[in-house]
């Protein structure tokens, strides 16, 4: 049998986007799945589903021990209910092409650890940019590449590879943090550079609102201190380019910080992609 893909999805106050992220993950060509909604608020997500028609015993959802635990603590919660053989991570606002999982899963199983071209999009679905430039050959990046892209990766991985998951102390670029060891794991992730995930970029929302360097700054920080402490798994031999990738995002986000304080609707997906295209 094919093996099963448990998607751990973190919810926190996301009734306005969670819908059009199920129903994503709905329409996926690969089957053999199940999803784990981690509610952070309280709210009944299984039961909205349902109120939009969305009744699959494939969906399952779990609770953080607080409200308000922060999406480490809610992806953490999903994977200790995960059975699956392979783990996959989404977001409640964002969503997937059909494609996503039939395409990455052979990848996964083959190299442990797979991901596809993030594609970073406004709301009305036009594009801001992709991480890489698109084309279809599959290759290895390793963890300096995946950090310095300035892109989420929300790759397809063997369960092991997860280690003891999400460091529950980081509230934001937990992400990076969590790929950064998996690679480290597996010794390198496989890229597949076709935009199967749509990284929505909402003004306003968590990681766009005027507020949201300051709280990327002091998970910087944070981060740079774990370093510094041997409390992150980092790959062999990377441990001074690992720090210095750390320190350029941490200035990336203050130079974020100075552009939304004049422009309170920049995303910093847009950011960055300003920056590409004055290079």
């Amino acid at each position: 049998m094919t093996p099963l893909i448990s998607i751990l999805m973190a919810a926190h106050q996301a009734e306005r986007t969670i819908v059009a992220a199920v129903h994503s993950v709905i329409q996926q060509r690969h089957a053999h799945w199940e999803l784990l909604i981690a509610s952070d608020c309280g709210a009944d997500y299984i039961g909205l589903c349902r109120a939009h028609g969305i009744d699959d015993n494939r969906i399952h959802m779990v609770t953080t021990p607080n409200v308000g635990s922060g999406p480490s603590a809610a992806r953490n919660a999903a994977l200790g209910q995960a059975r699956g053989d392979y783990l996959a991570i989404l977001d409640s606002d964002d969503t997937w092409h059909p494609e996503k999982l039939s395409a990455l899963l052979p990848l996964a199983i083959h190299t442990g650890l797979a991901c596809d071209n993030t594609c970073a999009v406004n709301p009305d679905g036009s594009v801001i940019d992709t991480a890489y430039p698109i084309d279809s050959t599959a290759r290895e990046i390793d963890a300096l590449t995946m950090i310095n892209s300035g892109v989420p990766h929300f790759p397809i991985l063997r369960r092991e590879l997860a280690g003891d998951g999400f460091h529950s102390s980081l509230r934001f670029a937990e992400d990076v943090a969590f790929n950064m060891e998996a690679i480290a794991r597996a010794g390198t992730m496989t890229l597949l550079p076709q935009p199967l995930t749509h990284y929505i970029q909402r003004p306003g929302s968590a990681t766009n609102n005027a507020t949201a360097w300051l709280r990327a700054e002091a998970a910087y920080a944070h981060i740079l201190e774990m370093l510094a402490a041997g409390d992150l798994t980092v790959p062999s031999g990377k441990d001074s380019a690992i720090e210095a990738a750390f320190k350029n995002k941490r200035q990336l986000n203050l130079a974020y910080g100075v552009a939304v304080n004049g422009e309170p609707d920049l995303t910093f997906q847009a950011f960055i992609s300003r920056i590409r295209k004055k290079r």
